[in-house]
């Protein structure tokens, strides 16, 4: 029903009924009412017609944020297990390069050790060695002390009277007492 439909109602006439004009005047304030309220009627249902568009622009926006932070939180995790797995990675290279480094050390300090007692034996060896020749020095030394004075005039008087030797002290010459 409209408002056109209520200003054209018409009544049957019978004695004793209304007033016209003043049923015409009730319908026509009805009319306008009716008009009112059908046009709030449409407004009402153009704003809910924009409430309920910008609501499921929201229900969209609300999904795909949801989404976002799944995906967020998904990323999140994930560089928390990369980083969890490069760390144990670099934890790995790390302890294999200590590992290295502490052989290569041992493998040093056992080349030292050897040259040190290669270096022991080669000082004790040059001990020996200048200890007998000190040995050797001090004995001829001693031999050279002792010499009598009786066979080293002899050997001079034989060089003089005729028995050119090579003017040395043999080691007969040298016993002969």
């Amino acid at each position: 029903m409209t408002s056109i439909d209520i200003r054209k109602q018409t009544f049957k006439k019978v004695m004793r009924g209304f007033d016209k004009d003043e049923v015409q005047a009730f319908l026509e304030m009805i009319a306008d009412e009716f008009e009112r309220l059908n046009r709030d009627n449409l407004k009402f249902q153009e704003k809910e017609s924009q409430l309920q568009a910008e609501v499921g622009r929201f229900r969209s926006m609300e999904e795909t944020l949801q989404e976002m932070l799944r995906t967020a939180q998904q990323a999140a995790e994930d560089v928390r297990e990369n980083a969890r797995k490069e760390g144990k990675l670099m934890l790995k290279e790390a302890e294999l390069l200590a590992n290295r480094a502490i052989e290569k050390a041992r493998t040093q300090v056992q080349t030292i050790r050897s040259e040190v007692i290669e270096l022991r034996n080669q000082r004790d060896l040059f001990l020996a060695r200048f200890q007998a020749l000190t040995q050797a020095q001090a004995d001829f030394l001693a031999q050279l002390e002792f010499t009598d004075t009786d066979v080293v005039q002899e050997t001079i008087e034989e060089d003089h009277h005729g028995d050119h030797g090579n003017g040395r002290v043999t080691e007969d010459a040298g016993m002969a007492d």
